[in-house]
């Protein structure tokens, strides 16, 4: 093992497909440029120290052996669908869920002394994946420093336990595959990886960000329970949500801006009827139609977080300024940029794991 590796994993948005990829559906996602970096580094001092920058969180040190016994808890949790049990437990460790992913990558490897260090431009709880990519970044530095980073699967697989956990026991892979893979990537759960797909260059979003924080894992457990009140027919919601991201590929890659935004709107309103939306979500939503956006839905989970606007690049800063001027803080970050890679010096890519991009077609 080296002394230190260093990574970093971008951020996403979701295009289609929230909810319906845990119903066997297809999503469609694009890498966004906010950036989460891991650094593992080994140490003189026995046990795992965790920092981070995020909000309430500095250091945090634990025995070796409990981040064994936290790995062995999950599984077991997991194998009899108690997760409950892993949702408390992410609800009162910061950093359960880097612990499961160092617990059952590195077993008995694991160092005596070692340091997990995050540093992130992505907003928590907001829909851009700042877990994913934190995870994604873990896992990649992880791959690198034990050598088997040519393994994608085990990297993927790595990166998708943390939001296992974060997530309340059951997660989809979509936010640690886009973070992984990079570009605009078609994702199915049948499939396990990203399949990067092809996107027309003027691809244009604005995002914009409620400040409602809403916990995956409890919007989540929701929509189980309503699915679970009338299966037969409440399923149809989220096939619907599987035709209009079959639907949207095409229109993605050949640049049909008023039928993709078309396909966003109607993906929103069957968001709505599945209860995951919000007044806060479609009042940002109804400010960016006006402002002559071509399609606008809530990005990520719901319950608060973000919301995207498809445009013309020409027609951003009216549609930024709409979002703005109705409550909502407004990102305009490059999209489809490389996924997770390794760095070394300030910020020279080293290797990027994940290289197979979409096409962007001009």
């Amino acid at each position: 093992m080296a002394n230190e590796v260093v990574a970093r994993a971008p951020g996403k948005v979701i295009l289609f497909g929230e909810h319906a990829i845990n119903r066997g559906q297809p999503a469609l996602a694009t890498s966004v440029a906010l950036y989460a970096t891991c650094r593992l580094s080994l140490t003189g001092s026995p046990g795992v120290t965790f920092r981070s920058d995020a909000p309430g969180q500095t250091e945090h040190r634990v025995a070796r052996e409990a981040v064994l016994a936290l790995g062995q808890s999950v599984d077991r949790w997991r194998a009899a669908e108690e997760y409950e049990a892993v949702r408390a437990l992410a609800g009162s460790d910061f950093f359960a869920p880097q612990q499961y992913i160092l617990a059952t990558a590195l077993g008995a490897d694991l160092p005596e002394g070692l340091e997990v260090s995050f540093d992130s431009g992505i907003p928590q709880s907001s829909g851009l994946g700042s877990g994913g990519a934190a995870y994604a970044a873990l896992a990649t530095a992880l791959a690198t420093w034990i050598g088997c980073s040519a393994d994608r699967e085990r990297t993927a697989d790595w990166a998708h336990r943390g939001d296992i956990v974060a997530h309340g026991g059951v997660a989809s892979r979509l936010d640690s595959q886009t973070a992984l893979c990079g570009g605009v990537i078609r994702f199915t759960a049948e499939r396990g990886l990203g399949e990067p797909v092809a996107y027309h260059e003027d691809l244009c979003l604005v995002i914009g960000n409620t400040g409602v924080i809403a916990a995956t894992s409890e919007v989540n457990s929701r929509v189980r329970r309503w699915l679970a009140e009338n299966p037969g027919g409440r399923m149809r919601y989220f096939e619907s949500i599987g035709l209009l991201s079959r639907a949207a590929q095409p229109a993605l890659a050949a640049g049909e801006w008023p039928q993709l935004g078309r396909l966003m709107t109607l993906n929103q309103l069957v968001l709505e009827k599945i209860g995951v939306s919000t007044p806060e979500l479609e009042g940002l939503i109804d400010a960016a139609l006006a402002a002559g956006a071509y399609g606008a839905k809530l990005s990520g989970s719901g319950g608060g977080g973000i919301m995207v606007a498809l445009c013309a690049s020409s027609n951003a800063e009216a549609v930024a300024a709409a979002i703005n001027a109705s409550g909502g803080a407004v990102w305009q970050p490059a999209l489809a940029v490389p996924g997770a890679a390794v760095l070394t010096g300030d910020d020279a890519l080293m290797t990027t794991l994940f290289t197979k991009q979409g096409t962007a077609i001009s």
